[in-house]
């Protein structure tokens, strides 16, 4: 068994260990209620929780930690086996899917039982024996017959047990034990210092402060008030919307031309020649030098340009 627990870790990628002292203690339920230390344990992860396989007192168990402590204590037995019995400290709250539930709180029990609950009893292999929630476990024990395949199949169901243990009341503070020997070394927090006052006389000649007297009236002062619509005053009606002040511009002025004013007309002594069709020599000789006397064309709009100019009359 302990060759088949060491092959099944390796294979998943856990650790094998013979034993851990600090289990020794851990639970005090179902098979571990004899006090016989794990061996041969089995440590990983599966589905975001912490899991352990170990041999307890010849019994396999599967433990898997729920992340949240409680004081209640959750017991499933299968009700067709002879050691079926829970412990005398617990009570019969209901029996789902072939198994009884025993609770130290049928209430709590009852509303914590819920689908997850329903379809891990149901997928449970036929080798688990019992289950239990123990502080912040879930445990379950197995015949001694199960092996690898029966371990795999036990750790989905399971998990889904430890999330659904997840509503159980927390343990009260009261018992929580706080080991402040196990906390990071912290800096201690130096004491408060002592402030003396000190003051000196008052200056000689300097007015001593006193405190004004408040008369209040006999009657409130009656504030204005948005319930209700009140004037006080003279007030001239106008039109909502109006703007009491006039436009600067209203658009209807328009500038009339003056050949006096500082304006510079633009002067165009030839027509424009972008839109003439090319001349036959433009196409076949290519690029020509500039003519430093060019003829215009068109002698016409030339003299009209020249009578367009201000300038000519002065």
């Amino acid at each position: 068994m302990r060759r088949e627990r060491r092959n099944w870790a390796e294979a998943k990628g856990f650790e094998f260990m013979k034993a851990d002292p600090y289990l020794v203690d851990e639970w005090t339920r179902g098979v571990a209620s004899t006090g016989a230390a794990p061996k041969d344990i089995v440590a990983g992860n599966v589905y975001g929780h912490e899991m352990l396989l170990m041999d307890i007192d010849g019994v396999n168990v599967m433990a898997m930690r729920t992340g949240a402590a409680s004081d209640m204590v959750v017991d499933f037995r299968r009700f067709d086996r002879d050691d079926a019995k829970a412990s005398e400290d617990l009570l019969l709250a209901m029996t789902i899917e072939g198994f009884d539930v025993y609770s130290s709180d049928s209430a709590v029990t009852e509303r914590m039982v819920d689908e997850r609950v329903h379809v891990a009893l149901q997928q449970m292999p036929e080798a688990v024996t019992a289950l239990w929630m123990e502080t912040e476990w879930v445990l379950a024990q197995t015949t001694k017959q199960a092996r690898s395949a029966e371990w795999d199949a036990m750790l989905p169901p399971l998990a889904l047990l430890a999330d659904a243990a997840r509503v159980l009341p927390p343990r009260s503070s009261a018992t929580h034990v706080v080991r402040l020997e196990e906390l990071d070394p912290a800096r201690e927090i130096p004491a408060q210092p002592i402030v003396e006052v000190v003051g000196g006389a008052p200056a000689a000649g300097a007015p001593e402060f006193e405190r004004p007297v408040i008369q209040r009236p006999e009657e409130p002062l009656q504030m204005p008030s948005r319930a209700y619509s009140e004037t006080r005053g003279p007030v001239e009606h106008s039109a909502l919307g109006g703007d009491e002040v006039d436009a600067i511009a209203d658009g209807r002025e328009r500038p009339t031309p003056d050949s006096h004013t500082a304006r510079l007309p633009r002067q165009q002594f030839r027509a424009a020649s972008i839109f003439d069709s090319p001349s036959a020599d433009s196409t076949t000789d290519g690029p020509r030098a500039a003519d430093p006397n060019p003829v215009d064309p068109n002698p016409a709009s030339e003299s009209a340009a020249e009578e367009s100019d201000p300038r000519r009359g002065e």
